[in-house]
């Protein structure tokens, strides 16, 4: 079997797959982008994996081109995250400008204001600035569409109804055919752990 590897999104670190670990039967492996303290060694897997991604953890397997992957489990995610002429509706380039300046000038706000929105759950580890400002560098800059278009069979999209970073009609804008799951928040892994862990399951059947 594929090995499965999950990825978390912005603001956050590997600590957020934590209840959906736990209640999975099958191993799995994480991948840490270096948001909070040091920067973890890259990992390597020698065949394509099953890929889990959150948020920008999502746009990131759509982009990255060093794991393969079978399968991809898109939770509250995005191929692209901002809108252009030919992609929306999407987040406004100048909503994720204006939270870079304010990143630059003050992170620990955004940060406490972004996991709010979120829905309140937050890393503990002690952020690391510099990582966290090239994240948002890729969300302004990276487009995943061009890999969801060759893709498309195998991915599968969950949705929270009321997302507020990722609207409803965003993601099904992007994907198209997506599992809506009625929630609030950004934060399916930590808000529905069992019903991520069934999704996950379900790729490796």
């Amino acid at each position: 079997m594929s090995q499965i590897v999950l990825l978390h999104g912005w603001g956050y670190d590997a600590s957020l797959w934590d209840a959906v670990r736990a209640r999975l039967s099958v191993d799995t492996a994480t991948i840490d982008l270096g948001f909070y303290g040091a920067v973890p060694p890259a990992p390597t897997f020698a065949e394509p994996v099953i890929a889990v991604g959150h948020s920008l953890g999502v746009l990131w397997w759509l982009t990255q081109t060093n794991i393969r992957w079978t399968k991809l489990l898109a939770i509250n995610g995005f191929p692209r995250f901002t809108e252009t002429t030919d992609y929306a509706p999407a987040i406004a380039p100048r909503v994720l400008s204006r939270m870079q300046q304010q990143f630059a000038r003050d992170p620990a706000t955004v940060l406490t204001d972004f996991h709010a929105r979120c829905g309140g759950h937050a890393p503990t580890g002690t952020p690391n600035t510099k990582h966290l400002t090239a994240g948002l560098d890729w969300l302004a800059q990276w487009d995943g569409r061009a890999t969801l278009a060759t893709r498309r069979a195998d991915v599968i999209a969950l949705a929270s109804t009321h997302d507020p970073i990722v609207p409803a009609a965003m993601s099904a804008m992007a994907f198209g055919s997506v599992e809506s799951i009625d929630a609030q928040g950004h934060l399916l892994p930590v808000t529905h752990p069992e019903l991520c862990a069934q999704w996950i399951e379900r790729l490796t059947a």
